[in-house]
């Protein structure tokens, strides 16, 4: 690895997969370009996860054991973004269906790979998609913060209002 390669420098990914060795080798690769990863053999641990703390991206296998990553991932999507409702995911799996790419984008995915996967376009993708991620939530913030300031102006006009007809 050259040493522009950490393009993963404090990123936190979640890595969701159930065979020991894939999960093992994402680990290992995803830290070496500066990750901090949690990694976790199934959907039910990964909804866990979540709960604990908030990765920049998901990435999730899609045959998983208890339930796939198609369900997974739309479990997340029904959480408030304030639980991890929006962290953009990225699914790798060794299916190889025509329609994979399609419905893993229906399902809630930004970026999908088939297994055997080249680790220097996933790497790249789990950068890109946690930029976004980024991006939105600063966004999301801002219009959260308009929204509350335009609340307490209005607050602050009703109260106004209510002193002077008192």
């Amino acid at each position: 690895m050259d040493k522009g390669a950490r393009t993963l420098d404090g990123i936190r990914v979640l890595v969701v997969e159930d065979d020991d060795d894939t999960r093992e080798v994402l680990t290992l690769g995803l830290t070496l370009y500066g990750a901090e990863v949690v990694a976790v053999c199934c959907a039910a641990d990964a909804i866990t996860e979540l709960a604990k703390r908030q990765p920049d991206v998901i990435v999730s296998d899609i045959g998983l054991p208890d339930e796939d990553g198609f369900e997974l991932i739309r479990r997340v999507r029904k959480l408030p973004p304030s639980r991890g409702g929006r962290v953009p995911a990225v699914a790798v799996t060794a299916f190889t269906l025509s329609d994979d790419a399609e419905e893993a984008t229906r399902a809630g995915f930004q970026r999908h790979f088939r297994k055997p996967v080249d680790s220097q376009a996933l790497f790249a993708a789990v950068a890109s998609v946690a930029e976004r991620g980024r991006i939105e939530r600063r966004h999301e913030a801002r219009r959260m913060a308009v929204a509350r300031r335009l609340s307490a102006t209005e607050e602050r006009r009703t109260d106004s209002e209510r002193r002077t007809v008192a």
